[in-house]
This record gives C-alpha cells, sequence and structure tokens, in this order.
C-alpha cells in the first residue's frame, strides 16, 4: 500500500512543508504494474524505483498505520481515492481496505480501476465505492495501440457502458499533451459528456523512465482551451459551438470577448477537475512553475490568469464572433459542430 507525501503529510505520518495541502487523500493499491503505457512511471518497462506517479511521491505505508491515521484525523478529507496498478491480487485488496477506509475516514471513497465488468463494478460499489475512474488517458485512435495497448474505441465503449449502467458514479480521465489532436481531445470531451461520464483533465508530465521521458507538456494555451470547453459543457450556463480551423484546434465557441471574461470571471475552470473534493496539488505541476490545474482559486491572480488566457488566445487567431454572427457553414470558416443551449441546431446535420 502506498500514499501520496501530501497525503501522508496531512495524517501526520510525514513532516514536510506544502505549498497547497490536497482536500482528498490519494493512495495507491498494488505491485509492479502489468500495463506498459509508455508515459506511466508504474509501468513494466519504465526505469527507475516506481515510487513516483506523475510527479508525486508515493512511500509505503502498513494498512493498519494508515487507518489508525485516518481515525487519529477525522474530517480530514473530503474524499478518499485509490489510486490501482494493473497487478495481481488488486480487486482482492481493494475489497478488503476500502470499507475499512471509509469507516476510518468518514469520507466518500473513489477508486480508479480498470473494471472488467458489471461484477466487479458491483463488488467495489457494494463495498462502500461511491465513484470508479476508468482511464481513458490517450484521446487518439491514431496513438492509443502504440502508448497504452487495445484501442481508443473500445475503452470508449467501456466506459460509456458503465455510465449508462451506473449513472453519475463513472468517472474517467484524459491526458493532454500525448501528440492528439486538440479537436480529438475535444471531441472526445463532448462524446463521453454526453454519456453521463466525469471527465477530468490531466497535462502529460515526462516522467523520468518512462519512453516519453523527454517529450515536452502541451501548450497552455490548448490546455486552457479544453478546460473552458469542459467548463461550458459541466455548467450547460452559456449557448455555445464548437468549431476548428484547418489545424484542428478550437477556433470558437461562439462567446465573445466579454462573455468569455464574464464566463471565466465567475467560474474560474483552470481550477483541478476531479471528482467532488478533489484538488491534486501539484501533480502535473511543480511549484513555482507553469500551473496548469489550479488547486484552489489563486488569490488576487485571477484577472491575471484570465487576461493571459484572453491574449493568447488573441495570439492565436482565435474567433471571438458571439452567436449572433454565426452561420450553418461554421464561424470565421471553421467546420462547426455542437450547438449546445438551444432546441434548433445550428448544424443541421446533428
Amino acid at each position: 500500500m502506498r500514499a501520496s507525501i501530501g497525503t501522508l503529510a496531512v495524517l501526520g505520518l510525514r513532516d514536510i512543508r506544502m505549498a497547497a495541502v490536497p482536500t482528498t487523500a490519494y493512495l495507491m493499491v498494488g505491485g509492479r504494474c502489468c500495463g506498459d503505457c509508455s508515459y506511466c512511471g508504474q509501468g513494466r518497462s519504465a526505469e527507475g524505483d516506481h515510487s513516483h506517479l506523475s510527479r508525486v511521491v508515493w512511500p509505503e505505508v502498513s494498512d493498519e498505520v494508515l487507518v489508525q491515521a485516518f481515525v487519529a484525523h477525522p474530517g480530514a478529507f473530503q474524499r478518499v481515492c485509490s489510486q490501482t496498478t494493473a497487478s495481481p491480487g488488486v480487486l482482492r485488496k481493494l475489497l478488503d481496505v476500502v470499507p475499512r477506509i471509509r469507516a476510518a475516514s468518514g469520507a466518500e471513497i473513489s477508486v480508479a480501476y480498470r473494471v472488467t465488468g458489471t461484477d466487479e463494478a458491483d463488488r467495489l460499489f457494494a463495498a462502500g465505492v461511491q465513484r470508479i475512474g476508468v482511464a481513458i488517458d490517450c484521446c487518439s485512435e491514431r496513438l492509443y495501440p502504440r502508448l497504452r495497448g487495445g484501442t481508443l474505441a473500445d475503452a470508449v465503449a467501456l466506459v460509456k457502458d458503465l455510465a449508462g449502467r451506473y449513472p453519475g458514479r463513472i468517472s474517467t480521465h484524459l491526458i493532454i499533451g500525448l501528440g492528439e489532436e486538440e479537436m480529438e481531445a475535444a471531441e472526445l470531451m463532448i462524446d463521453l459528456h454526453h454519456a453521463g461520464v466525469l471527465v477530468s483533465l490531466f497535462a502529460f508530465t515526462p516522467v523520468r523512465g518512462t519512453r516519453m521521458s523527454n517529450d515536452t507538456p502541451p501548450p497552455l494555451v490548448s490546455y486552457r482551451r479544453l478546460q473552458l470547453l469542459l467548463g461550458l459543457l459541466d455548467l450547460q450556463e452559456e449557448q455555445f459551438y464548437v468549431a476548428y480551423d484547418a489545424r484542428k484546434t478550437i477556433h470558437g465557441l461562439g462567446l465573445s470577448e466579454a462573455r468569455l471574461r464574464a464566463f471565466l470571471k465567475h467560474h474560474f475552470v483552470f481550477v483541478t477537475h476531479g471528482c467532488p473534493g478533489c484538488n491534486r496539488p501539484f501533480y502535473t505541476e511543480a511549484p513555482g512553475g507553469t500551473m496548469y490545474n489550479f488547486p484552489a482559486v489563486p488569490d488576487g491572480s485571477v484577472d491575471r490568469e484570465i487576461d493571459a488566457f484572453i491574449d493568447a488566445l488573441k495570439a492565436d487567431g482565435f474567433d471571438f464572433a458571439g452567436l449572433e454572427s454565426a452561420t450553418t457553414d461554421g464561424a470565421s470558416g471553421g467546420v462547426m459542430h455542437h450547438y449546445l443551449g438551444v432546441e434548433k441546431s445550428l448544424d443541421r446535420k446533428t
């Protein structure tokens, strides 16, 4: 059993300084992973001590010490999330430890586990799990077999089937920056959202010892566009469309600069997006570095972050035309998809 270093610090089991305190306890269940994802430090061909997942260090801790620490720190976390590796005995271990952690912490339980069918999901929910996260990670059918193994179509079908069977209880994770086109990520987000899946975004982080250790994180402006789209999908407060340009990036959303700015002021969607109570501090960021996911709304710098994003959109040629100027041919010559918020779609084919 492992726990993130920040989790152990909140529970009084490590003494470290933290720039932001985790609001979810992050645990890891399982040994050496049988999977071989190109970007993951837990993959079987990754070199090193396998003590990292993304940027986070996960020291070993015994079940009993962990349970006692939860009991000694009531209300320390809003949620407990167990990451898992694809290794023998993981389901059995989860079914044993989840009820004990649930009773000791009093918090809701999420499990990131690639269930193989409804029987496993039923057993996890019966043990006290509130949400199951089935990671998709790679957003591109072109890249999925090489980077993760299998096919994206099969992974999406599994997640959507589970979401239909267990409404409001299935999550997935997408990693942005693995080489996908922005349109691939956006269309997958829209598809999963319509299926009732809670979508969480991660920024790709190169991890030492993996096959992608020399690759680079995604451009911040691209990641911010996808965060904005996810916020618009989740909140359903704005009428918008999604238009793409020849580069297959999001070119317009039917939002004027004023409306976009007002939306971001009211909903600072650049914070961590995940299960309720999840803030994942510095999971994919170094303190003082580029903040893809803020662990909380940053005091005193919201306007600066919004200004920087809008300036980057302008430099990238983003179309700030509002819905009133949209036509069935798309915004500024782009390809238009998904007009949300009104009964009649601008795209006659949808």
